[in-house]
């Protein structure tokens, strides 16, 4: 991507865009995310965006992308992935569904790279035809060598109406930092470290614990990487809001089967529009961020995977 040169998208027969980075396509591949009421019955809410990285025909890991991707190109390539799921969300057509993309604070050196981002995420949502409530903005593990960075970017976010979301919680001292600093809307708890909290008893109620002081201050909080039946069940136990894993749906490449399993209950509602600037006040924070029309899902099979970091 010599000289950051605006990226080129192409579509196909369907309307959904691809991309490339030198020798690499990319797609989009959408990984629901649940709420589940007392019943157990589930709310398809929001789609996490994974990018699906091809060489030569062949698929390659993003972990393996992302690693040969040219330092000089990095924040040009970490942008245009986002923009590439925002432009795929908007021709999925759903009405209220949200979408959760990833931030990397680390890669943006300058304060004025921060603004000119968070320009950017407007235009394609405008494009997209997506308000930017309905974009979740996770800021990654990676910690910003600049705070203030770091600081602008997410204020920057928050007053266009994007929600922000804290990636890969384990309560650890720095992570619990990173909700003081953030005060995100949602909070995603580490996949791994969840696990092995559910191994024992005390582990349980800890998490229980956990999750009802977050409730508490108005933050949403997300498992993500369930790969059992009764670890959905103990999500409803304990009072998470939301929930993502292998043994509720896994990835698709869009465009997916998701409208014909988890059809949109608003699908018949009057597209509204979307103002080219969006400014304001930042949303306010909700325990109950998400809200739709309850579908009874029968939950597969259990599916074999790897419980822990997935990537963007």
């Amino acid at each position: 991507m010599p000289g950051h040169r605006e990226p080129h998208f192409l579509q196909d027969d369907r309307g959904f865009f691809t991309t490339s980075y030198g020798p690499f396509a990319l797609r989009s591949a959408f990984q629901p995310i649940f709420s589940q009421n007392q019943d157990g019955q589930l709310t398809l809410e929001a789609f996490e965006a994974l990018i699906r990285p091809t060489r030569d025909g062949q698929p390659i890991s993003a972990v393996h992308f992302f690693s040969v991707v040219e330092p000089d190109d990095a924040v040009a390539v970490d942008s245009m992935c986002r923009e590439l799921h925002i432009l795929n969300m908007g021709k999925l057509g759903r009405k209220k569904t949200r979408l959760f993309i990833n931030f990397n604070p680390s890669l943006f050196d300058a304060l004025t790279e921060t603004d000119d981002e968070v320009d950017r995420m407007v235009d394609v949502a405008v494009r997209a035809g997506l308000r930017p409530g309905r974009i979740v903005c996770e800021i990654t593990e990676q910690s910003s060598h600049n705070p203030a960075v770091l600081d602008r970017l997410v204020a920057g976010l928050r007053s266009r109406m994007f929600r922000i979301a804290v990636d890969d919680y384990g309560a650890d001292d720095s992570d619990t930092q990173r909700v003081d600093d953030l005060k995100p809307d949602i909070l995603k708890f580490d996949a791994a470290w969840v696990r092995r909290f559910t191994e024992t008893s005390a582990g349980m109620g800890l998490l229980k614990l956990m999750v009802e002081q977050f409730t508490e201050r108005g933050i949403t909080v997300l498992f993500e990487g369930l790969e059992e039946d009764h670890q959905v069940e103990f999500c409803r136990e304990i009072g998470v809001q939301l929930m993502q894993g292998y043994t509720l749906a896994r990835p698709e490449i869009v465009p997916t089967s998701f409208d014909e399993r988890f059809p949109d209950p608003f699908a018949g509602e009057p597209a509204k529009a979307v103002r080219k600037h969006i400014i304001g006040a930042p949303a306010p924070q909700s325990a109950v961020a998400f809200t739709g029309h309850i579908l009874p899902v029968t939950i597969p099979p259990r599916r074999t995977a790897t419980f822990g970091k997935r990537t963007r």
